[in-house]
Parts: C-alpha cells; sequence; structure tokens
C-alpha cells in the first residue's frame, strides 16, 4: 500500500509547480494583450467601427482573471512563509497548513471559485455568440453556472468558519467541492460539444471560405476545454478517494483553467480565430450583347473596366471588427 503524503509535503510541491504555470500565463497574458492593442490600433487607423477593445467582455474577463491568478499564487507563497516562519516560529507547519479557517486560505479559495467562474463564464459566451446569439442553447449552462456560484459561496463560508480537526473530507465543505467540481464540468463538456458542433456545421456547408482557419480555432477551443475539464476530473477523483495530493490538485486548478484561457485569447489576438460575419458581393452586370453592325462606325466597340469588389466583414471574440476587399479587374469590349 502507497503512504499517503503529508500536508506538508503537498504543499511544498505546489509552490514551484504553480509559479512554473503563473509564468507562463504571464506570457501569454502580455503576449495576446499586446497584440489585441495592436489589432485594436490598426483597427481605429483604417476606421473601421468597432467597440473598444478594453470595453469588450473578453478583454475585461481576461484582466479580471489574471489579476485573480495573480492573488491566487501570491497568496500561495505567503502562505508557504506562514507555515515555516510566522506560524509558532515555523515549527508547526502542518498545523498551519491544515488550518483551513486562516484568513489566507479563505481568500485564496474565494480566488480560485472567481477563477473557474470566469472561465465558465466564458466558455457559454462563447457558445452563445458561436450559436449566433441564440439565447435557448444556453439556458442549461447559464443554471449549472449559477449552481457553481451557489456551491463556490458555499465552499468559501465552510472554510471560514472551519474548525481545526475537522475532516475536510467528511465535512460539510466536502458536499460544496463536489458540486462545484460537477457543475464546472457539466458546463464545460455541453459548451464544448455544442461548439464544436456548431462550427462543424459550418464548416460543412461553407467549405469554401476559411476552412483550415475555422477549423484550427476550433481546435484550439476544444484542446484548451479539454485540458480545464480534465484537471478538473483529476481534482475531483483525488478528492473522492480522500488523498492530501487533492491539495495539490485543487490548488493547480486555477493554472489550468488560466492557460486553457490564454491559449484561446493568444489564439484570437493572432487572428486565427476570427468569425465571419456576412459576406456581400456587389458587381456591375456584364453585357450580354455587343453592337457590332456593319457600316455602322458611331458604334464602334470601346474597352470597359470591369471592377467585382468583394467586401467580407469579419467580427472575433473581442467584438473587433474587419473588413476584407478583394477585387478582380477585366476588360470587356462594349
Amino acid at each position: 500500500m502507497v503512504q499517503e503524503l503529508s500536508i506538508v509535503s503537498v504543499n511544498l510541491a505546489t509552490v514551484p509547480m504553480e509559479s512554473f504555470f503563473y509564468g507562463i500565463i504571464t506570457v501569454l497574458f502580455v503576449a495576446s494583450t499586446y497584440l489585441l492593442l495592436q489589432r485594436d490600433r490598426e483597427q481605429r487607423n483604417t476606421s473601421v467601427s468597432s467597440k473598444p477593445i478594453w470595453r469588450t467582455p473578453m478583454f475585461i474577463a481576461t484582466v479580471f482573471m489574471y489579476l485573480m491568478l495573480t492573488g491566487h499564487w501570491i497568496l500561495t507563497i505567503i502562505r508557504l512563509f506562514e507555515a515555516f516562519i510566522d506560524f509558532q516560529g515555523g515549527t508547526e507547519p502542518i498545523i498551519a497548513y491544515a488550518d483551513l479557517s486562516r484568513l489566507t486560505e479563505v481568500v485564496k479559495t474565494a480566488f480560485l471559485v472567481a477563477i473557474v467562474l470566469t472561465s465558465d463564464a466564458m466558455i457559454i459566451y462563447r457558445l452563445w455568440v458561436v450559436w449566433s446569439y441564440n439565447h435557448w442553447v444556453v439556458i442549461f449552462p447559464v443554471l449549472s453556472w449559477c449552481g457553481l456560484v451557489a456551491c463556490g459561496t458555499g465552499v468559501c463560508w465552510q472554510f471560514a468558519v472551519y474548525t481545526l480537526g475537522d475532516d475536510v473530507f467528511k465535512s460539510s465543505a466536502g458536499r460544496w467541492i463536489t458540486s462545484d467540481c460537477v457543475f464546472s464540468f457539466s458546463t464545460n463538456v455541453y459548451c464544448s460539444v455544442l461548439i464544436a458542433y456548431r462550427v462543424w456545421r459550418t464548416r460543412i456547408s461553407s467549405k469554401s471560405y476559411g476552412g483550415a482557419s475555422v477549423m484550427g480555432a476550433l481546435a484550439i477551443i476544444i484542446e484548451s476545454a479539454a485540458l480545464a475539464s480534465s484537471w478538473n476530473l483529476i481534482f475531483f477523483i483525488t478528492y473522492q478517494v480522500k488523498s492530501n495530493i487533492q491539495f495539490t490538485t485543487c490548488d493547480l486548478w486555477a493554472s489550468f483553467c488560466g492557460v486553457s484561457f490564454m491559449l484561446i485569447n493568444l489564439r484570437v489576438s493572432l487572428g486565427w480565430a476570427q468569425k465571419a460575419g456576412g459576406q456581400h458581393t456587389s458587381t456591375i452586370p456584364r453585357p450580354t450583347q455587343q453592337r457590332s453592325m456593319a457600316g455602322d462606325s458611331g458604334y464602334a466597340m470601346r474597352p470597359l473596366a470591369v471592377n467585382i469588389t468583394r467586401v467580407v466583414n469579419q467580427e472575433d471574440d473581442y467584438g473587433i471588427k474587419k473588413q476584407e476587399l478583394s477585387s478582380e479587374g477585366s476588360v470587356l469590349p462594349v
């Protein structure tokens, strides 16, 4: 039988792993934000009407999530110093880590709940956009998200009134934690499946327009959702088997939500996940007859240039609109 890891060991292992993922998240956040601001500036220069980037739901959610992830990582470091320096001179780190009612642990749990809520809210938002703002299709995930709000609040409250010595696996907090996992997992799976189905159907019905980029966008959305959902499942399993490893998987749940979210943002900022808003083609009618009568020099054939212009309006998750113009010229005798 494998010996159970101590609570101190799993929390020590969390620090370098969360720091590593936080570094990745920071790189992704800085890169995607810079590229998005560059795109927004270019759109302004070309006088294309669009909402300012900082007012879009995705950009606001990105900044909010990064702040929450930063706070979660900082509190992980603070908890380390509390356990080995501040609490009783560092002589009882196991008690410091086992006391879930400490303010740093309660606030860190609140940050985790906020991160998961933001991640789930944004995949619901993407589902709503992909399904052309159909309210019916998001009823189930919105209800499950509301359930996650209630259960997340319950977890924070249970930790605030936690009594040292209680079994975290058998306390009332356990039911709230289990419900959190179920609600979040259901939301991600439901939204991912419907997004994939919608994009696939769109790809089938319009194979000649942006097929490669559409399927690439679908791949990153599904892969990112699978990343967050898989870690959710891992945390759920470690908690159900009553292993102390759940302390590590719980803290890293925030990191995996952040990585999956920032990966999609980076792809959007690079212009790989644009959503075609419509295509309009205007043409000059081609003449069907040529006036060429023998002996009539007054109607000699003259060259006429005909330009066929197609305007493609595109809008991505950030509401940035883009117009693409393509022209084809030909000379017709009339």
